[in-house]
């Protein structure tokens, strides 16, 4: 009797952790209450002097990006760190810290965004910034004792968890206060992303000289966490039966015409064109659907090159070409506008598509990673040839280019999940998705060091030209095949709401059936 025994308790145990899975994973609207709605109609909860309007969430938001995007600047950190403590940039340890941030960035996207969209932004990014800047203070205690492992778990583990809860936090917001303009209210909103590193880029290095790399992080710890919980008095969800120009939350019409006071005008020439829509799944049921499955492969691919160049951009225009540190500066800086304009324009681009060309909202998302992918494919197939040739001007006009398809990638998935799946789902599915650029961080970012480390110079060799050369071409290989998975990935993923609605997996092209699994 005790096996039995003991095999009910086993069962009933597995049973509670999957009852708690279950229900941390099952996200429901917030319902507000009259008093709470009340208050949230001004900037200031408890003080009524400043009326809130939702386009104060783009400034918070963009601002609240822009601190962390100085992420992106790491790079920066990489030889300061390694000859710090190790007495030679060449040890190759640095960079470590910036895969671990991005895991956790992602990791922690992923596991609080289900509790993102159950207690609000506001309260996302208050945690997220007290983490990081607790992460900071033993970053820069880490470095005055010239501890790599410190600097792993202060910025690294630390850091990388309140990124990116900060970061999910105003996205998730967004989408539901716009849903006339998902795309440009994703892009400007990530746009701050990529401003932040060409900011961050271009104060790092005067920081160090000036005050040491402990100081350094002490004061940006202090200024971007500051900053960041300023911000969280803006952040809010909107109230119930929100609607605006016509639309609510879901982004479909209502009947509706007098919206937020304004009576219908020429804004109603951008309202989303009458889509038939799939129904409508729980986030249980979008996580284990076939077309996540394809999106978070396609995305992976979308973001593996620029993020394992991102990290090392100004080692390459050292090591490649021979150029001085603050020039690797500049190109970091200026790859950052870059960055910036693909997380603005692109996902923009497809609100255009959206409302002149009346297309499919969920293919016009599809249509910019087709782009982005297609682009990074050309980029890396033809880079070796321009870094055999010295050629630098080429070599930064391609990388700027993925950069640009790179940043584009992160302004869109947003509405494409939001579009695809949502707008109640849009936290914890971004976050899930966000884990891609986790794995890709982690694990594509300790498979380039390996094979960078098997065919990089020695200390004696590194300063004669092309001995870096095999280090780095050595990657391109498997990088350009995770591509071009990843864009046949993307064929799979269905925005035809005709075969979402079909019971098991059906794909079409032109209303002609490809494929179709029952279940």
């Amino acid at each position: 009797m005790a096996p039995a025994a003991g095999g009910n308790e086993v069962d009933h145990e597995a049973n509670f952790i999957l009852r708690a899975l279950v229900k941390h994973w099952t996200v429901n609207p917030i319902v507000k209450s009259p008093a709470l709605e009340e208050r949230e109609k001004y900037l200031f909860l408890y003080v009524k002097l400043i009326r809130f309007n939702r386009w104060m969430m783009f400034a918070s938001s963009f601002l609240i990006q822009f601190c962390c995007g100085s992420l992106y600047s790491w790079s920066n950190f990489n030889d300061p760190i390694d000859t710090l403590i190790y007495g030679t940039k060449t040890a190759n340890k640095a960079p470590i810290t910036f895969y671990i941030a991005v895991g956790m960035f992602g990791t922690t996207a992923m596991i609080l965004g289900p509790w993102l969209e159950r207690h609000g932004p506001r309260r996302g990014l208050s945690l997220g910034s007290t983490v990081f800047a607790i992460g900071q203070g033993i970053t820069a205690l880490s470095l005055h004792r010239k501890s790599i492992v410190g600097v792993y778990i202060g910025y690294g583990v630390l850091g990388g968890f309140g990124l990116g809860l900060n970061y999910i936090s105003p996205v998730s917001a967004l989408q539901k206060f716009f849903p006339d303009l998902r795309g440009v209210a994703a892009g400007f909103a990530v746009a701050g992303f990529g401003a932040g590193s060409i900011v961050w880029s271009k104060v790092i290095l005067p920081l160090i000289d000036r005050y040491g790399l402990p100081g350094t992080f002490a004061i940006l710890g202090a200024v971007l966490a500051g900053t960041m919980l300023l911000c969280a008095v803006v952040l809010r969800t909107p109230p119930n039966d929100f609607t605006v120009h016509g639309l609510d939350v879901r982004g479909e019409k209502v009947t509706d015409n007098d919206v937020e006071g304004v009576a219908k005008d020429a804004a109603a020439a951008w309202l989303e064109p009458d889509h038939s829509r799939a129904p409508t799944l729980s986030l249980i049921q979008s996580l284990r659907s076939a077309d996540f499955f394809f999106m978070y492969l396609m995305f992976f691919a979308n973001q593996i090159f620029g993020l394992v160049a991102l990290s090392r951009l100004s080692d390459m225009a050292q090591d490649l070409f021979g150029q001085s540190r603050t020039e690797g500066t500049n190109v970091v800086s200026i790859n950052g506008v870059f960055n910036c304009l693909g997380r603005l324009c692109l996902p923009m681009l497809a609100d255009v598509a959206i409302k002149t060309l009346k297309t499919n909202p969920p293919f016009a998302r599809k249509l910019v990673f087709l782009f982005n992918l297609v682009v990074q494919i050309v980029v890396v197939a033809i880079l070796p040839h321009l870094i055999n040739r010295g050629n630098y001007d080429g070599f930064r006009a391609v990388i700027w280019t993925l950069t640009f398809t790179y940043g584009g990638g992160f302004g869109t998935i947003p509405c494409f999940l939001t579009d695809m799946f949502g707008p109640y789902n849009i936290g914890a599915l971004h976050g899930m998705i966000l884990t891609a650029w986790s794995i890709g961080g982690v694990g594509g970012g300790l498979g380039f060091t390996s094979v960078f480390d098997r065919h990089k110079p020695s200390a004696a060799d590194a300063n004669i030209p092309g001995a870096f050369d095999k280090a780095y071409e050595s990657n391109f290989h498997w990088i350009l095949a995770v591509l071009v998975v990843g864009l046949v990935m993307l064929f799979f993923v269905r925005t035809d709401p005709a075969s979402r609605s079909a019971p098991g997996y059906k794909f079409s092209v032109f209303g002609m059936t490809i494929v179709h699994f029952a279940r």
